[in-house]
């Protein structure tokens, strides 16, 4: 009897403890399904800040590859401008000197 009495009590706190368990579990499951749609949430939040920001790079990016693309032209004209200049005066001095010597 004493037996029987002992082997209840052992299933109904096995019991008590499997419940406990389950209730443990499905709570974690819970709380995990929570931060998973509020990690969604915040991945949605964080898209609609990147969508943007990525357009902004592309201009800036687009904007200063033109940048340097006029600046090589202007340079190279620049060059071209000081060389035409350059022997504009050569020239120059020497007539002077023709007139001058």
């Amino acid at each position: 009897m004493a037996d029987e009495r002992l082997l209840t009590i052992f299933i109904a706190v096995t019991a008590v403890a499997v419940l406990l368990q389950t209730g443990i579990t499905a709570g974690l499951c819970f709380m995990s399904l929570k931060m998973s749609r509020q990690a969604d949430r915040a991945a949605a939040e964080a898209r609609k800040f990147v969508g943007p920001v990525h357009d902004l790079m592309n201009k800036i990016e687009f904007a200063a590859n033109r940048l340097a693309e006029v600046s090589a032209s202007t340079q190279t004209q620049l060059h071209q401008r000081e060389f035409q200049l350059d022997r504009t005066l050569d020239r120059t001095v020497d007539r002077l000197k023709r007139k001058v010597g």
